[in-house]
């Protein structure tokens, strides 16, 4: 039968038990013939008011089973009603082949020409302003102790420098202004010859510790530039302001005597940095009877190191420089070791900074053992000058060189002491940024001792393989192996840790 022809036999029996079927439940005691006169006037009514078309589309979905209501409402404007399952059949289908249509088209495009120049820029743009907010990103949330490290490094390099010119049989010592001087890093100054393989590994060696001691201190200004209220608020308290002191001598260190007139401006904007913040600590510590801890020391007995480098340009100024780092030592220090013995609560690390307060003075005490200018260095070739000069210095230099001294194995001793008693909740504790407080003032000792054997060979009467100098020198040299483990180990794990 035609699904036109309603009144057929074989149409009436189809859709008699059809409709059964979806009226069990309410008509089970109906027989075939009613059942097929029931949905004769159910179609001859729809018949009534749709056409042909309609009819057909009504009879199919009959077919499939009843219609439901609320799916007719769903689904307005739709006149071909599916059953669920074939709604789910139809999207699945759908969604498979959209699935192959993005393979296959993802597949040309990897296997089409290469993209237009347009697009290819603005693709570069694109990775380049992510690699940039990443950037940003890294640097706002890099610990500001990273300055630590800086210093650490520039120490190292002038540190190794001079432990290889002290023992290369070609290099003799000169004067700290003389002309032959032709790399004037401090304590003292050698001729060296400059086309030997070793001074050339020495020298590349400064120059890479400068060069990493220069990538770690550009972090820290960058997140002064980017995230100036966070180290604001750092600065702000005396206790944690110590990187911007730590800051300071690191550029010192890698500026001083390079890259010319901007160098020379680069040390004197440091060094005036450093001066105005050592003269705010010593006005809170007067005024607001704060007392000092060894966290104080980078931007106050640091500006010893200032000294120094300001003794290049500027020998008045150095010597103001050193001056005003004696003062604040002998304010700070005596409180601030006190403190580290009568409180426990006080951290590992704060504890070992007082290395840094002895050593830096007595790096930056050092610098009156040089001829301060051209013209001193021109006086000194007259005997009786020279005479006067060397008497004078063992009289009233060489005394508070011996002290300052003395205070640095004192600071050795009771850092070591004081690690001793903290070891135990120190070792408990998992790796911290603070942790690289460890490296600059190991590496400010090494270099405060090099110094002090500069002295002691310089004016001492004794002769040179003395049991005290040799052991002073074995000393110094486990100091400084020391030194560059602990900041080789330190710097690996920091990195290793930041929040990339």
């Amino acid at each position: 039968g035609s699904y036109d022809s309603y009144d057929s036999d074989e149409s009436s029996s189809y859709t008699s038990d059809s409709y059964y079927e979806s009226h069990s439940e309410s008509n089970d005691t109906s027989s075939s013939s009613s059942s097929s006169n029931q949905w004769e006037r159910v179609a001859n009514g729809r018949r009534d008011y749709r056409d042909t078309n309609t009819a057909r589309h009504d009879y199919r979905d009959i077919e499939s089973g009843r219609r439901d209501e609320h799916q007719m409402l769903l689904n307005k404007g739709n006149t071909n009603y599916s059953s669920l399952n074939t709604q789910q059949d139809t999207k699945s289908r759908r969604k498979n082949r959209d699935q192959k249509h993005r393979r296959k088209h993802r597949q040309e495009k990897l296997r089409g020409p290469p993209l237009r120049l347009d697009d290819a820029f603005g693709m570069i743009w694109k990775k380049i302003l992510s690699l940039l907010v990443m950037l940003e990103l890294l640097i706002s949330n890099m610990p500001s102790l990273i300055g630590s490290l800086a210093l650490a490094w520039g120490s190292l390099g002038i540190d190794w420098f001079k432990w290889y010119e002290e023992n290369a049989s070609d290099c003799v010592p000169t004067e700290y202004h003389n002309e032959a001087c032709v790399f004037p890093e401090f304590p003292g100054c050698f001729v060296c010859d400059t086309s030997r393989a070793g001074y050339r590994i020495a020298l590349n060696f400064h120059y890479l510790c400068s060069a990493i001691s220069f990538v770690l201190a550009s972090f820290l200004i960058g997140k002064i530039l980017i995230a100036f209220p966070v180290v604001r608020d750092e600065l702000a308290n005396p206790t944690t302001a110590a990187p911007l002191g730590l800051l300071c001598m690191a550029l010192d260190k890698c500026f001083a005597g390079n890259f010319g007139l901007f160098g020379k401006a680069i040390t004197f904007m440091s060094s005036a940095l450093q001066t105005t913040v050592a003269i705010w600590f010593i006005f809170i510590s007067v005024v607001y009877k704060t007392l000092p801890e060894p966290s104080w020391f980078p931007n106050t007995i640091g500006i010893g190191l200032a000294a120094v480098k300001m003794f290049l340009y500027w020998t008045m100024g150095g010597y103001i420089l050193s001056g005003v780092s004696i003062v604040t030592f002998f304010m700070f220090y005596f409180v601030a070791l006190y403190r580290l013995h009568t409180n426990e609560k006080i951290s590992a690390v704060v504890c070992w900074l007082q290395l840094s307060g002895p050593a830096v003075v007595l790096y930056g005490y050092s610098i009156f053992s040089q001829a301060g200018s051209d013209e001193d260095e021109l006086l000194l070739l007259n005997p009786e000058n020279k005479a006067h000069f060397f008497q004078v210095h063992r009289k009233y230099y060489m005394p508070l060189n011996h002290l300052l001294f003395a205070f640095c194995m004192i600071s050795m001793a009771s850092a070591l002491y004081c690690l001793k008693t903290r070891w135990a909740s120190f070792k408990s504790k998992d790796f911290s940024p603070a942790h690289v407080g460890f490296c600059a003032p190991l590496a400010s000792h090494a270099n405060a001792i090099q110094a002090y054997r500069a002295s002691l060979n310089k004016f001492s009467l004794s002769p040179p393989n003395t049991l005290y100098k040799e052991l002073i020198y074995r000393y110094w040299c486990l100091s400084l192996i020391c030194g560059t483990v602990l900041s080789v180990i330190l710097t690996f794990k920091f990195l290793r840790h930041l929040p990339l």
